[in-house]
């Protein structure tokens, strides 16, 4: 008798645990609650044309105050991670080449606040060909992620930044 009485008793502990087995939160949902970029963080690139011009909208985090872009134009689609880097080149060819420098930005790949756009996206616009994540801030001390924009013709460009929500903009001439 005191063997079924425990018999028992193990059978309804059981049956708890797989019930409170079944409702538990999944892993991956259960940090989807949190941000994991401490500081601003790039979520997506974001292209469109427009009569005049090409647009490219990278989104943001709103953790943070806006980041300062620095931008450089180029006819070689070479660059460098750091000082002590070998050489790479953007993926798509084409006339010139725009590098966004944007500081402080991370990219994270898990979470809500992951980077959720190819690396490399082929662009077919008359003035932006192609996007390519050059380099993913959030690594040690730097903080800066760059961004390689192939070109083909255009006349000029405007790079400024947005609130609610947070986003760069990169308008391209034709």
């Amino acid at each position: 008798m005191a063997i079924t009485s425990i018999a028992r008793r193990a059978a309804s502990v059981a049956a708890v645990l797989a019930g409170l087995t079944a409702l538990a939160i999944p892993a991956h949902a259960a940090t989807a609650d949190t941000s994991l970029c401490e500081r601003l963080c790039v979520l997506d690139a974001r292209t469109g044309a427009h009569p005049d011009y090409d647009r490219l909208v990278l989104g943001l985090t709103n953790n943070a105050p806006l980041p300062t872009v620095h931008t450089r134009v180029s006819s070689d689609p070479t660059y460098h991670l750091n000082a002590g880097d070998e050489d790479r080149k953007l993926q798509i060819t084409g006339k010139s080449y725009l590098f966004l420098d944007i500081d402080p930005a991370d990219i994270t790949s898990t979470g809500p606040d992951a980077y959720t756009t190819p690396r490399v996206q082929d662009v077919s616009l008359p003035s932006l060909k192609g996007v390519q994540l050059a380099s993913a801030g959030g690594f040690e001390m730097d903080h800066t992620t760059t961004f390689g924009l192939t070109l083909g013709d255009y006349s000029r460009y405007k790079v400024f930044t947005l609130t609610s929500p947070n986003r760069v903009v990169v308008d391209l001439y034709h």
